[in-house]
C-alpha cells in the first residue's frame, strides 16, 4: 500500500519576501494523518493552506474566515452564514482522503510512479499543462520513449527515489501561478510525503514520526 500526503501552501505578493519568507521557513513539511486511510492499494490525503502574515491557514480555517467576510454582504443572516460554513467544512473532510485501486489512477501534479515488483520507483516531472513558473528543464528520462507522453519534450523528468516497501521519501517543489481572473501572481510551495507500508496499519503520527529516507527538492526563487 502506498500512502501519501499531498500538501500545498499558497501566498501572494504582500508575503513574498521579509517576515513571510522568514515565516515559510517554519512551515511544517508533514502532518498528522488524522483520519482513518480508507480501503485501497493507494490512499491521498490532501492538506491544502493559505499564508496570512506569519500565520498559516488550513482549508477549514480558510473557508470559516472568508465566508464570514463575504456571505453577510450578500444578504446572508448570521445563521445562514453559519450553515453554509458548515456545508463547506462537511466537504472538505469528506474529500481529505482519497483511496485509489492501483497508483496507476494517481493523477497528481508533477508525480509519476512506476510500479517494480515490491518496489515504487517515484518521478518528477514538469507538467507543461498544470504547472507554473519557472520552466523545470534538464534530463528527461522518456525523451527518446515514442510510448511516453513526455516523447521528445524538452523538461525535467527524473526518477527522484525508489522506495522499498517500509521506506518513506519526500518531493518538495514550488512555483508562480497566475490568477484566471484577475491577472494576479500567486505562490505555492507542494509537499508529497509517500510511504510505501508494508502491511502495518498506518498511525496518526505516521508522517511526522520520523525523518524521510529519500529527501527530494526542486525549490526555484520565484520573482
Amino acid at each position: 500500500m502506498l500512502l501519501i500526503q499531498d500538501i500545498a501552501l499558497t501566498w501572494y505578493k504582500p508575503d513574498r519576501g521579509g517576515a513571510g519568507a522568514a515565516a515559510r521557513q517554519r512551515f511544517p513539511a508533514a502532518y498528522l494523518l488524522k483520519e482513518d486511510p480508507l480501503p485501497g492499494e493507494t490512499v491521498v490525503q490532501t492538506l491544502y493552506f493559505w499564508q496570512d502574515g506569519e500565520t498559516f491557514l488550513d482549508a477549514e480555517q480558510t473557508a470559516h474566515r472568508s465566508m464570514e467576510r463575504d456571505l453577510p454582504k450578500l444578504g446572508f443572516s448570521p445563521a445562514q452564514v453559519e450553515e453554509e460554513i458548515q456545508k463547506r467544512i462537511f466537504y472538505i473532510k469528506k474529500y481529505r482522503i482519497q483511496c485509489y485501486s492501483s497508483v496507476e489512477e494517481l493523477n497528481l501534479t508533477n508525480l509519476a510512479i512506476g510500479v517494480q515488483e515490491d518496489r515504487l520507483s517515484v518521478s518528477f516531472f514538469y507538467d507543461e499543462h498544470r504547472s507554473g513558473a519557472p520552466h523545470r528543464r534538464g534530463h528527461n528520462q522518456d525523451y527518446q520513449d515514442p510510448r511516453s507522453a513526455l516523447f521528445g519534450k524538452d523538461c525535467l523528468n527524473e526518477t527522484a527515489f525508489v522506495l522499498e516497501k517500509g521506506q518513506y521519501g519526500r518531493l518538495i517543489w514550488n512555483e508562480r501561478k497566475t490568477d484566471y481572473d484577475t491577472g494576479t501572481w500567486y505562490y505555492q510551495l507542494h509537499i508529497y510525503n509517500l510511504i510505501h507500508l508494508n502491511n502495518t496499519p498506518a498511525e496518526p503520527d505516521i508522517f511526522i514520526a520520523k525523518e524521510p529516507d529519500f529527501l527530494y527538492q526542486k525549490t526555484a526563487i520565484l520573482y
